[in-house]
Parts: C-alpha cells; sequence; structure tokens
C-alpha cells in the first residue's frame, strides 16, 4: 500500500514547493510595497494568527469528515484564496486592508489543510508497512527537498518578475495537491473518513484533545519549546533576513540563495538521520542539535555582513537541525492514538505554533526599533536559552520511549 505514502509525500512536496516561494514573496511584496519591516511583520502576523486558529479549531473537524476529505477540500479553496494575492497587487497602489484580508482567510485554509495532512500521515504510514520514524523522516525529507529547490526558485522568480506574479505558482500548487490526494490517497489505515469520531459532538471532542495534551508532561514541554523558537524563527526569516537583504549589497536573489545554504545542509542531515538516526539516542541528539542549530543564524545576521559565512552558518544549521522534525513526529505519534490525532496533533501545533504571528510583529518593531543588529542578537540569546530545557528537564527523557513501536501497532492503539 506503499501508493498512498508515495501520493501524499508527492502532494506535500509540490504543496510546500509552493508555500517556501511565497514565503519569500509575500513578506517582499510587503516590505518593498510599504517600506516598513513592522508591516511586513503584521502580514506575517494576518497568515499565521488564523493559521494557528483554524488549526485548533479544526482538530475535531478533521476527525469527524476525516483527514482526506478535509485536506482536499482545503487545498482546492486555497487555490482561490492565494490567486486572488496578485489580483490585488497588480492595482498601480496595493490596497491594503484587502491584502491583508486575503492573506487571512489564505492562513486559515492552510491551517486546516496542515492539520489535515498531518492526520493523515500516521495512516498512510502504516498502510506502507513503515516504521513511524521511518516514516516521519521520508516526510521531513520532502519538506527540506522543497526548502532547498523553492527558496532559491523564489529569490530568482522574485527578481525577475516580482513578488506578485509568484504568488501564483504557489496557487497552482495547492490545485495540483488536491489532484494527487484525490487520485492516490484513501481514507487511511483505521478505515473510512470520520469512521472512528465517537458521540459527543464537536465541542466534546476539542475538550478531549485538550485533556489528553494535558496529561502528558512530554507534550507540554514540546508545546513550549516550540513555541518560543517558532517565534524566533519567524522573526528571523520574514524580518530580519529581508531587512539585512534590503540593507546590504546582495540584491534580492540572496533571500533565495540563504535558502538554499539551509536547504543543502538540511538536505544532507535527513540523509544523515536516515542511515544513523535508529542507532542514537533521541533525547540527547535532539537537545545538542537544537542548541547549535537553532540559535546560529540569528547571531550570523547579528555579527557579520559578510555573505559566505552566513551561507555557511546556515549550511549548517541545516544539517543539525534535520534531526529535529523526525524525532518530535516520531514520538508524538507514537503517544497518540490514531483515533484522536487530528484533535491532539490541532491543540499541540497550534500552540506551537502560536509563538510565529508573534515572531513577525516582534521581529518588525525590533528591526525598526532597536535595528537589525540588536533585535536578531537579542533574538539569538533567547533562542539559546530555550533550547537548554532538554538538558534541564526531566520530562524530555520520554523522548526516548517507544522507539521500537512500529506504526502498524500505532493503528490498533485505542
Amino acid at each position: 500500500m506503499r501508493r498512498g505514502l508515495t501520493g501524499l509525500l508527492a502532494a506535500e512536496t509540490i504543496s510546500l514547493l509552493g508555500s517556501r516561494i511565497t514565503f519569500v514573496a509575500l513578506p517582499w511584496l510587503v516590505l518593498t510595497s510599504t517600506g516598513s519591516a513592522l508591516m511586513a511583520g503584521v502580514a506575517g502576523f494576518a497568515e499565521m494568527l488564523p493559521y494557528v486558529l483554524a488549526g485548533l479549531l479544526g482538530g475535531p473537524v478533521v476527525d469527524r469528515a476525516g483527514p482526506r476529505s478535509t485536506a482536499v477540500a482545503a487545498d482546492l479553496a486555497s487555490l482561490l484564496a492565494v490567486s486572488g494575492i496578485p489580483l490585488l497587487a497588480a492595482q498601480e497602489s496595493i490596497p491594503l486592508h484587502p491584502l491583508l484580508g486575503l492573506i487571512v482567510v489564505a492562513g486559515a485554509l492552510r491551517g486546516f489543510g496542515d492539520t489535515a495532512k498531518r492526520a493523515l500521515l500516521p495512516r498512510v504510514i502504516a498502510d506502507a508497512g513503515l516504521t513511524t520514524e521511518r516514516g516521519t523522516t521520508l516526510y521531513d525529507g520532502i519538506s527540506r527537498v522543497a526548502t532547498l529547490l523553492g527558496l532559491p526558485l523564489a529569490g530568482i522568480l522574485v527578481a525577475a518578475v516580482g513578488p506578485a506574479r509568484v504568488l501564483l505558482v504557489d496557487a497552482v500548487t495547492f490545485g495540483l495537491a488536491a489532484l494527487l490526494i484525490t487520485v492516490f490517497v484513501r481514507g487511511g489505515a483505521t478505515g473510512p473518513d470520520g469512521a472512528e469520531y465517537e458521540e459527543g459532538g464537536y465541542a466534546a471532542a476539542l475538550r478531549s484533545g485538550f485533556r489528553y495534551v494535558r496529561q502528558d508532561r512530554l507534550i507540554i514541554g514540546i508545546m513550549s519549546l516550540l513555541f518560543a523558537t517558532n517565534l524566533f524563527d519567524q522573526a528571523f526569516a520574514t524580518v530580519f533576513v529581508p531587512v539585512w537583504v534590503r540593507e546590504g549589497p546582495h540584491g534580492p536573489a540572496a533571500l533565495g540563495a540563504l535558502g538554499t545554504a539551509f536547504g543543502i545542509g538540511a538536505v544532507a542531515g535527513n540523509i544523515l538521520w536516515t542511515i544513523v538516526g535508529p542507532r542514537l539516542p533521541r533525547r540527547a541528539t535532539f537537545a545538542v542539535c537544537f542548541l547549535i542549530g537553532g540559535p546560529a543564524q540569528l547571531f550570523a545576521l547579528a555579527l557579520t555582513d559578510r555573505m559566505w559565512l552566513v551561507l555557511a552558518i546556515a549550511a549548517i544549521s541545516g544539517t543539525v537541525m534535520a534531526t529535529i522534525n523526525p524525532i518530535l513526529l516520531a514520538a508524538v505519534y507514537e503517544r497518540i492514538p490514531v483515533r484522536v490525532q487530528g484533535r491532539v496533533m490541532s491543540v499541540l501545533i497550534a500552540f506551537c505554533w502560536a509563538g510565529i504571528p508573534l515572531g513577525g510583529v516582534l521581529g518588525g518593531w525590533a528591526a525598526d526599533e532597536l535595528g537589525l543588529r540588536t533585535g536578531a542578537l537579542l533574538a539569538g540569546i533567547g533562542y539559546l536559552a530555550v533550547t537548554l530545557a532538554p538538558f534541564v528537564f526531566s520530562a524530555w527523557h520520554s523522548l526516548d520511549e517507544h522507539r521500537a513501536l512500529p506504526a502498524k501497532t500505532l493503528v490498533a492503539a485505542k
């Protein structure tokens, strides 16, 4: 049954490729149109806050309607929403409020779609007969490949045709992803879409997701850590990097160059983790790699203008950070029964990503009021401090539990 996993991975590769292009093009569009780093941060807030809320509230919907059906519907609606942004930008003076409105809608739809795909993933991994760790490593690998290809392509396209037209590429990728999931992916190993949604209604399902999360100290630790690091990462990617490029001599193509360096390192790291990962302790590997790779790029922007050095640090950071997502995804999927993964994952991801809307706004404020170097330096120090948590708190030792548990066992868990 590897046809389903292949179809889902192909859909995610295409969709993520478009999202990486938009990740570069949209902040650059707002920054160059308004001249304000703060407004670039506000645009990121306008996308990510509804993304987080939709992900949080959409979990019970995913469990009832089914992850496959929800993913297809969200991708088709995203095609329409994202297509509207270039149409607005084509006007002589971009109307800011309608633009932010479309960004809000696109963010919410992507939140529903991503929640559905993450709930669908362990089912197609089980159908394919892979262990959870192998399956999540493959899933993270396609994300790294999308970053490697999408970010430099975005830099080239933005420089060649402008950021507005580039957004049409993202719109098309949503349609292709919906088509691939429809054709190749079935409901999942646990039965047809929505078959395991118990009685009690939407509110009861949402409460059960919160209740499950509250009882697991490791999941609480993951949420707390990723809330902070995602905040810093968003400030780095959507504000500090565009400002660093604008203030330097490198030109918009440098936006893609930084992503390329990180992507090359991440793909290499993912391949290395696929080979040696099962033989390494999860917690120690996670803790050391996050501590080294997380804050490194922030310190680079704060301390140097040398492009070659920033690129080298980005590549090293990508290599060591490639271990983070496979470890976390495998641990989380192993701990959550498939029948409630939609609602539990929605709570988990919503809190992990809640720092992202704040990151863009705080990063924009810091760049405007404190200056790029001071803002990036403070963010790097904060990042370094929070990544000490896996060394300090005992709950993180649970990362090393269940690692021999195969995906087929998870499907039977109730």
